[in-house]
Formats: C-alpha cells, sequence, structure tokens
C-alpha cells in the first residue's frame, strides 16, 4: 500500500515538471514568434512539437488496452480524410488549403493534420472524463471545447502558414463543420475508449489555447 503511494505522488510530481516544462516551451517559442530573426526557425519546429505534444500524455496514460490504439488511429485517420475531403470539395470547411508549416502530405493533405486530430480528441475526452458521465453528453461538451480550441487556433494557424483560407476570411461554415465532425468524432472515440483523465493532457490543451490567443494579440 505504502509502495502503491509513493509510486502515485512520483508520478504526479513527474507530471507536475512535464506541465511546467511545457509551458516553458511554449512560452519560447512564443517569444521566438515575436521576432523576425527567429520566426522561421520556431515555425519550422512546429511538426516537432506537434508530435511530442501528443506523444508525452500518453507516456503517462494510466492503462493502455487495444481500444485505446483503435480509437487514436480511427480519430487520426478520420481527421485526415475530412480534411482531404474538405480541402479538395470546399463543402465541409469552405475554401481553404494548406501551407508548409505542417510538413509533408497526400495530395496537398499534411500527414500530421490526422495526428492533430487524434490528439485534440484524446486531449479532450481525457479533460471531460470524470466530470461528465454520459457519452453523448461528452461529446456535446467535447464538440463544444472542440469548436472554441479552433476559434482561437484559426488566426493563429493561418500566420504561421499551417493553412490559409480564400478570400483572407475564416467563414462560418467551418466552426459549424467542426462542431459536427467533432461531435460524430467524439462519440467514435468513445466507442472504443473508455475516458480517463490525464492532467497533462488537459495542461498541454490549455496551454496550447493560450500559446494561440497570444499569437493572435501580439503577432
Amino acid at each position: 500500500m505504502q509502495a502503491t503511494s509513493s509510486f502515485k505522488n512520483t508520478m504526479q510530481s513527474a507530471e507536475k515538471r512535464v506541465v511546467g516544462i511545457a509551458g516553458i516551451v511554449y512560452a519560447v517559442g512564443l517569444t521566438g514568434l515575436l521576432f523576425q530573426a527567429t520566426r522561421s526557425q520556431v515555425i519550422g519546429l512546429t511538426p516537432l512539437n506537434l508530435i511530442l505534444s501528443f506523444i508525452v500524455p500518453l507516456v503517462f496514460q494510466k492503462k493502455w488496452n487495444p481500444g485505446l490504439f483503435m480509437g487514436l488511429i480511427c480519430s487520426g485517420l478520420c481527421g485526415f480524410f475530412i480534411e482531404y475531403a474538405g480541402v479538395h470539395t470546399g463543402l465541409i470547411f469552405g475554401q481553404y488549403f494548406y501551407g508548409k508549416t505542417l510538413g509533408p502530405g497526400w495530395e496537398g493533405i499534411p500527414y500530421l493534420i490526422g495526428l492533430n486530430w487524434a490528439m485534440l480528441i484524446y486531449f479532450v475526452v481525457s479533460t471531460l472524463s470524470g466530470r461528465i458521465g454520459n457519452a453523448w453528453l461528452i461529446s456535446l461538451a467535447g464538440a463544444c471545447i472542440m469548436t472554441l480550441y479552433d476559434f482561437v487556433m484559426e488566426p493563429a494557424a493561418v500566420k504561421m502558414g499551417m493553412w490559409y483560407w480564400q478570400g483572407g476570411n475564416i467563414p462560418l461554415q467551418n466552426y459549424i463543420a467542426w462542431f459536427l465532425c467533432s461531435f460524430v468524432l467524439i462519440r467514435l472515440y468513445l466507442m472504443m475508449v473508455k475516458p480517463e483523465r490525464n492532467a497533462i493532457a488537459t495542461s498541454l490543451l490549455i496551454i496550447q489555447m493560450v500559446f494561440f490567443i497570444a499569437i493572435k494579440l501580439w503577432f
């Protein structure tokens, strides 16, 4: 019993250190974006930052099972092909196209955009775990959080060259589609995964939102 308590305290201490390091990394990145001399280097590190932001919380995942892997893979693949249809038809989110910031992809769609969808769904569901018990309510609340995240991310993403909107305006259609797609993907995820709270995932979700708001205000 004492060993279990000691291990739990050690993990909680490690989680706090990781969150602190993540906060510093994002703060350094934000500072680098403010200066022309370092802006391109910071933007060039976006793929690495995205990958690490996805992997690090998973390292602290308390329970692993095939359902979690299936849920993440399904979320990533569905997210990728939703973006593929969105870019090539303009019927889902509106007329937009990807820049080079997110790295290589397939037919104009960065591979990492699928990872980004999986990461956000994992973050949001982890945040709501234990707070809401009903899967439909988690999906609804999660879709609201995802849409809020997209709202603060969009201007920053354009400034960082992740993607661009035709005419330079972000259409209302984009946010409606984000809500609907997020709701469906979260509900599918919950059919495969039993939600579990992850403090690092929640902290990174908040840190990223603050980061994007800061870029919108200062960059």
